[in-house]
């Protein structure tokens, strides 16, 4: 049990590191990409890289959660693991093949996505090198300190080249070629590496059905949650145009941040979790879950009402001027914090570990189809902020559906003297925010934020 721990312990460090290494490298790119390129430039990335997106979800399968659970079974068969390990990834080969084709499909018959072409196939080259990493193999030994290592190297790489040629507007294709250095070259090390856990080999000689179904399986849930994480980006690209895809890209790149760096909390108590539920009964796990929860609420409402109000300051802070309007959509996406980080608690800390994978994939369902259809309804009158209030009340939905089919399992309510005390300083940051935004010099910016305020108040008053 002890050895346990101690690799627990590893295993959430290098986590944190990874986590935080991405912050810092975001928070260095963001702002630097958002003075060089334009709007509609930034859209356009976002926009692609949505589209491959849909293209690596095909070519990965559900290959790395099968892969990782199948696996670790045979890891100390190193025949028996070498032997799954050369099926897998000829099966990973062809859905990548199958993927790319897709994607050339999608290319020839839509004049809207040719537009997107060179940037396209520039991101989606790092997608056979994906496949090519079977970075599930280093998973099932549990190397969480070399991919974290391997990580941060290649983070800080890609953060040099796009520091180092991406200077000006028209070096968009190059920014997306640093974006992909890194993965592929992460990927490549990998795959030099595999020699070490296995002995793999190419055979298309075996039972093709017996990994496939599990595997597709896994594939509708993560296809249903990919729908309802990036939907809204391609919703938008296709309703509207370039410019509102960048503006929503700001403020759901810096929200995103901040559910990360919320929800590491989340990533390295999960394991303890399972194994609470799995061993000791629900006593220990109701008192950790619980603690989790309170301390979720405690952090994840001052932040949101911290974005609400200084929605407009945070946009400038991170961008530019040119990027003011996205504060309406801004302030939706910070009040969407709270449902979409408890909702993710109720998922992987409550359901996964008890085993309730269909409850979570009928709550994401659900709230998929709810995203979809608000879309519909509010992008066309009031763009990025009618995007930004559909995820906000698909995360509600979320959140609701899945605490309703969690409360059998465990009472995960936060305590009403926690969320007493989280009220209290949600008052106080409000407060702190408004005299700090009033003392800020509001002649430059009165005009520029008109839009995105009257955009919010109109889609709140159409939803109520």
């Amino acid at each position: 049990m002890e050895k346990v721990e101690k690799s627990l312990s590893r295993n959430a460090l290098a986590s944190g590191l990874q986590t935080e290494n991405r912050l810092i490298c975001a928070l260095v790119t963001y702002p630097y990409l958002a003075r060089i390129l334009r709007v509609d430039q930034l859209g356009q990335y976002d926009f692609a890289a949505t589209i491959v997106s849909w293209a690596a979800l095909v070519a990965g399968l559900g290959i790395y959660a099968y892969a990782t659970r199948e696996g670790a079974k045979k890891r100390d068969d190193p025949e028996e693991l070498s032997r799954f390990a050369s099926e897998v990834l000829v099966i990973n080969l062809a859905s990548t093949l199958l993927a790319y084709f897709g994607q050339a499909a999608c290319l020839l018959f839509s004049s809207k996505l040719r537009e997107y072409g060179p940037l396209i196939w520039t991101l989606s080259f790092g997608i056979i090198f994906t496949t090519l990493g079977c970075e599930w193999l280093y998973a099932i030994h549990e190397e969480y300190g070399y991919l974290a290592l391997r990580n941060i190297c290649f983070q800080v790489l890609s953060l040099i080249l796009l520091l180092t040629y991406v200077k000006d507007e028209s070096d968009l294709l190059l920014y997306a070629w640093t974006t992909v250095a890194g993965s592929a070259g992460a990927n490549l090390i990998n795959f030099l590496r595999l020699r070490k856990y296995c002995t793999w080999f190419l055979t298309w000689r075996f039972s093709w059905q017996q990994h496939l179904l599990p595997i597709l399986v896994l594939f509708a849930n993560s296809l249903v949650d990919l729908l309802y994480v990036r939907v809204d980006v391609a919703q938008l690209g296709v309703m509207t145009s370039d410019y509102y895809v960048g503006l929503y890209s700001v403020a759901s790149k810096v929200t995103a941040l901040l559910k990360q760096s919320l929800g590491s909390v989340i990533v390295v108590t999960v394991p303890r979790l399972a194994c609470l539920y799995g061993q000791k009964g629900g006593e220990f796990f109701q008192k950790l879950a619980r603690q989790i929860a309170d301390l979720l609420v405690i952090l994840a409402l001052p932040a949101a009402c911290a974005l609400f109000a200084l929605g407009e300051e945070v946009v400038i802070l991170t961008a530019d001027l040119d990027f003011a309007p996205a504060a309406g959509a801004m302030k939706f996406l910070g009040l969407a914090l709270v449902f979409s980080l408890l909702g993710w608690f109720y998922i992987a800390a409550v359901l996964v570990p008890a085993r309730q994978e269909k409850a979570a994939l009928l709550a994401i369902s659900i709230a998929s189809v709810v995203n979809v259809s608000l879309n519909f309804l509010l992008i066309p009158a009031f763009k990025e902020a009618g995007a930004a209030l559909a995820t906000l009340l698909a995360d509600l939905v979320t959140c609701l559906a899945c605490y309703f089919l969690a409360k059998k399992l465990a009472r995960l309510l936060p305590s009403g003297k926690k969320l007493a005390s989280s009220l209290l300083d949600c008052l106080y940051v409000t407060g702190s925010c408004w005299n700090l935004s009033v003392e800020v010099d509001g002649s430059r910016k009165g005009e520029i934020f008109v839009q995105s305020r009257q955009k919010t108040c109109e889609a709140v008053a159409l939803t109520i």
